[in-house]
């Protein structure tokens, strides 16, 4: 039988809250940031509601996971609001593309779609080796340190040169040579909020040597514009949001 979240029944759904903004969003992902940050950052930017839910500790397993598509999380919940539809989505990329679809956060046309696809790609592989090669290394401390120091003199600094180059070279800018805080035209994107994580994340990791204002002026820009949404300043100042960092500060080794 079918998952329920792949229901073919559920397409009607679907596509009434596809270009819904006024749904109520449900978060479900353990009491961390992890990878739902940028599925709450996405929301809290828009100004949705949503809550966080995580199991129970001891549940997960026994309770929730043999009911999930592919036994991880974070899943999505999204209700109409009237609450006569409900949609179920899993995956934290295709979550991030249904939602930045939702709130504009895709580009204006094909074109710009395409663009941002590529730049959040890029991102997204960044991240992916910073998991791998540092972040998931919590076991044996001795090759996270040696993986840190090729990070540092070679992979972050690559990504860095080409990412500062393409948001200094945006052509929408109108403030100079260091961008104007997006990496497509002048509007935010999902391809700035994935940087805007990925930025904070470095930094955690080795402070302001690589990134910072003097070196990386259109990238810290990026991280600057978003910061400055009142919704994401909001949500930040919240307890759960508070409790959600510390967590994942000691889990994961940034906030």
């Amino acid at each position: 039988m079918v998952h329920q979240f792949f229901d073919p029944a559920n397409a009607a759904a679907f596509n009434t809250l596809a270009d819904k903004t006024d749904s109520k969003f449900e978060v479900h992902y353990f009491g961390l940031h992890g990878l739902s940050g940028t599925i709450r950052t996405i929301l809290a930017v828009s100004g949705a509601k949503f809550v966080s839910i995580a199991p129970a500790e001891g549940t997960w397993v026994p309770k929730y996971k043999p009911h999930t598509p592919f036994g991880v999380l974070p899943n999505l919940r999204e209700t109409s609001a009237d609450g006569t539809l409900v949609v179920n989505i899993t995956e934290s990329d295709a979550i991030e593309r249904y939602l930045s679809r939702k709130f504009g956060y895709l580009g204006k046309t094909a074109h710009e779609e395409l663009l941002v696809s590529q730049f959040v790609a890029a991102n997204n592989a960044m991240m992916t080796t910073l998991v791998k090669d540092y972040i998931a290394q919590r076991e044996n401390l001795e090759l996270k340190a040696a993986n840190k120091e090729k990070l540092i003199a070679t992979t972050i600094p690559t990504w860095i040169e080409y990412h500062e180059k393409h948001l200094s070279e945006n052509p929408a800018a109108k403030e100079g040579k260091h961008g104007n805080g997006h990496y497509v035209g002048n509007s935010l994107s999902l391809a700035d909020l994935k940087a805007y994580q990925l930025i904070g994340i470095l930094q955690d990791m080795i402070g302001d040597d690589l990134i910072n204002k003097e070196k990386t002026p259109a990238l810290l820009k990026v991280k600057e514009t978003v910061e400055a949404i009142p919704s994401l300043q909001a949500w930040k100042a919240t307890e759960d949001y508070k409790a959600m960092s510390e967590r994942n500060f000691q889990a994961l080794g940034f906030h």
